[in-house]
């Protein structure tokens, strides 16, 4: 395995609207009305023309700590220098060697088309932010296709990705992260003042633990 970082820009993909219409609040059998899915055409068209995407790969060695016997932890482990103490993300890592930390962004353009439609069209602000979070979520979607395929002839795959928030791997753990992938520099990611929000909005950090078919 070579232990490298990588950036990757714009990449061909599509949206999920199944997953937009339930992020706009619709249960997973409703369709939204027509007037409703021209307003939603009109979100993804402004999104993808305002979305400068970027992303950061940085693939890294899992070391896990041993007890006063030698034995792995399963809960205690580093990420390369990504330190992490979670049973929820040790057991997605399970029988994983190695993995790789995602940092990805749509940038400031589209949060300033948020907050533009906040003030502006409360009603089409809903769908607008449905949007650009199924915009993210389906460019992680896609880098995680590419990777996969790219590790295919090793005989290795993809664990789901695991971000930040879920279970006990806490939001605690996003300063620790974003700085083990560098990401104000490379992505323009920092903190909300007082919080672990993440600023522009629409960036999503995540593990993706490699393992063998």
């Amino acid at each position: 395995m070579e232990y490298r970082t990588e950036k990757l820009g714009s990449i061909p993909f599509e949206i999920n609207r199944k997953e937009l219409y339930i992020y706009a609040g619709y249960d997973a059998k409703t369709t939204p009305s027509e007037e409703v899915l021209s307003l939603i055409d009109e979100c993804i068209a402004e999104v993808k023309e305002a979305a400068q995407l970027r992303a950061i790969l940085k693939w890294c060695p899992i070391v896990r700590k041993k007890d006063d016997a030698g034995k792995e932890l399963k809960v205690e482990f580093s990420i390369g220098d990504f330190a992490i103490k979670s049973e929820a993300l040790g057991k997605n890592l399970v029988e994983c060697k190695d993995a790789i930390l995602v940092g990805a962004t749509l940038s400031p353009s589209v949060d300033l088309l948020l907050h533009r439609y906040a003030k502006l069209q409360v009603a089409k602000s809903l769908l607008m932010q449905a949007t650009a979070a199924a915009y993210i979520e389906a460019y992680l979607d896609e880098i995680q296709r590419v990777i996969k395929k790219r590790l295919e002839p090793e005989r290795l795959t993809l664990r789901p990705r695991f971000s930040p928030g879920f279970a006990d791997f806490g939001t605690e753990y996003q300063p620790a992260f974003l700085n083990a992938i560098n990401a104000e520099k490379q992505l323009g990611i920092t903190l909300a003042q007082d919080s672990n929000m993440m600023v522009p909005s629409k960036s999503v950090t995540a593990v993706m633990g490699i393992c063998k078919l």
